[in-house]
């Protein structure tokens, strides 16, 4: 889909432009294809924009500006920025945090410039923009930075919501897509709607120079360089479905100390992790967390092509191709997990009952023998008295009594008393459609009722 179209950012536009006629120096941070440069564009398209390329001198950098626009030609880039505010211009700088590696100096007069021009009250609306958190902290977030104290408002670009990115393609092929790509909008620029998506990602295992090869190490290695291979090494390990500390904590010779130092920043910091504990427990006190990837498209890199390369480069691509086919259909299923909770959680279905509390849950089955002894509800929703358990399978003629005869099972392992119940299955779809259960109220939703409550929820 080469010409997919702009997809507003509402609240993001709308921060912009109350934003455009009064002085501020602002940053505008997220992940890498995320849509940063997209989006400040559209809100100023007559700013002036400056990329700051890692790999080049000051003066490159300040001659080609000059070039592009037409400027006279100046020394410094602070003396461009300067003369750009004079002519009351709006200036764009994306990926600001370049000149940590170009020219540090830049930064200590971008502080004297913000602060004279800001006390005179002259002209000063400056957007910086940069894909590295980290880099941008060491700028601007921390008390010895060079611009500590001087952003007026901070702008964090996240995924754009799942329902925006439906398209014209079927509901089986979107889910699929968001499986992968996740609410990144670059990504979709790469879809041809005439090839599923999975014929399309066979195809790019067998291209070497192929955006899959190598965008999941470069998305890690502009937030953490030097660094990124210890990163990749944990989210490498969670992809694989080592997701306890326990597990995790193998790779550093079972140092749980330095292992949770790690864990805390991917998680806190970079958001590229969550720590998820069961939905009836207390996640202060919980010794059953796991961890998750949060971003669709690192989980799917990290398992299916990282994991691969070392067959893709002796051009094995058939093993390759035939390990894609197999795990996909599970790797979706648990996407489509998430999908689930993320609609019920955005009320575009079962809006009526207005859950409070919602997420997966699993535990112990006191007095079960081994390897009999877990459960897992992959859906449990509570509103006061009102219960929902769901179940949810990626799977056609979903024969719903059996589900159903799970998850009445399942129940008992639960804290269900005085609880008015209700069971979901969610599935591509079913042999039949059964209301009740043990006269208990049952929803079944297939890919049809998903797709029309989602694109009701879009005409809204």
């Amino acid at each position: 889909m080469k010409n997919i179209p702009f997809i507003d950012r509402e609240k993001e536009m709308e921060v912009l432009e109350r934003t455009r006629d009064k002085n501020f120096f602002m940053i505008v941070r997220g992940r890498r294809r995320i849509g940063k440069t997209t989006l400040l564009r559209k809100a100023f398209p007559d700013a002036i924009y400056i990329f700051i390329w890692p790999n080049k001198s000051h003066s490159w950098i300040v001659n080609q500006i000059c070039i592009e626009y037409g400027l006279p030609q100046f020394q410094n880039f602070i003396d461009i920025v300067k003369y750009l505010l004079d002519k009351n211009k709006i200036i764009i700088i994306d990926e600001f945090q370049n000149f940590l590696n170009v020219d540090k100096s830049v930064f200590g007069e971008m502080q004297k410039l913000v602060d004279d021009r800001m006390m005179k009250k002259e002209n000063t609306r400056i957007i910086v923009s940069g894909s590295s958190y980290s880099l941008i902290k060491k700028i601007f977030n921390l008390e010895a930075a060079p611009l500590y104290g001087r952003r007026t408002n901070e702008m964090i670009l996240q995924e754009l919501p799942a329902e925006k990115l439906l398209f014209k393609m079927s509901m089986e092929e979107f889910i699929k897509t968001w499986s992968i790509f996740g609410g990144v909008p670059y990504y979709y620029t790469l879809l041809d709607e005439n090839i599923p998506v999975e014929k399309m990602i066979t195809r790019m295992i067998e291209e070497k120079d192929s955006m899959l090869m190598d965008e999941g190490r470069a998305v890690l290695s502009v937030e953490f360089g030097g660094e990124s291979k210890t990163y990749n090494t944990i989210i490498t390990a969670i992809a694989e479905g080592k997701t306890r500390l326990n597990e995790i904590s193998t790779l550093f010779s079972n140092k749980k100390g330095e292992t949770i130092k790690y864990l805390d920043l991917l998680r806190k910091e970079f958001n590229l992790i969550k720590r998820e504990t069961p939905i009836l427990s207390d996640p202060r006190k919980s010794r059953e967390g796991t961890y998750a990837i949060n971003d669709n498209f690192l989980s799917f890199w990290f398992y299916f092509v990282d994991k691969q390369r070392a067959y893709m480069e002796q051009e094995r691509f058939d093993e390759v191709t035939a390990f894609f086919k197999e795990n996909f259909p599970k790797f979706v299923g648990k996407k489509f997990e998430k999908f689930i909770i993320y609609i019920i959680r955005n009320k575009i279905i079962l809006a009526d009952f207005g859950f409070i509390k919602l997420g997966r849950q699993w535990g112990r089955i006191h007095g079960a023998d081994d390897g009999k002894n877990q459960y897992e509800i992959d859906i449990v929703a509570l509103n006061g008295k009102q219960m929902l358990l769901g179940e949810c399978k990626w799977q056609e003629d979903v024969d719903a009594k059996e589900i159903l005869d799970g998850l009445w099972q399942k129940a008992s392992y639960i804290d269900t008393e005085n609880k008015s119940m209700h069971f979901a299955i969610f599935a591509k779809s079913f042999s039949s459609k059964p209301k009740s259960h043990n006269e208990m109220p049952v929803l079944c939703f297939d890919l049809h009722d998903i797709e029309k409550a989602i694109r009701k929820q879009m005409i809204k």
